[in-house]
């Protein structure tokens, strides 16, 4: 599997939301390939940094006025 978020803004997240991402990415652990992760949220970014390594796959952050960069990366 191939993500590509593109996070303008955050609001906020249900705890529900949270466990369904959770559950979806155990039962699909092997699968995960790469995750794009455009936004210029600082507090974003510095959290995928420090804990990306626990996401199977790659991580792979982009500002915003780089998303066709984002989007070729995750496509390969």
């Amino acid at each position: 599997m191939r993500f590509l978020i593109v996070m303008r803004e955050f609001k906020g997240m249900t705890p529900g939301a949270v466990w369904e991402d959770l559950t979806v990415g155990i039962e699909h652990l092997r699968a995960w390939k790469r995750i794009a992760l455009v936004t210029d949220i600082d507090w974003v970014t510095n959290m995928t940094q420090l804990f990306g390594w626990m996401t199977p796959g790659e991580v792979k952050h982009f500002p915003l006025a780089e998303q066709a960069s984002a989007i070729e990366w995750v496509a390969s």
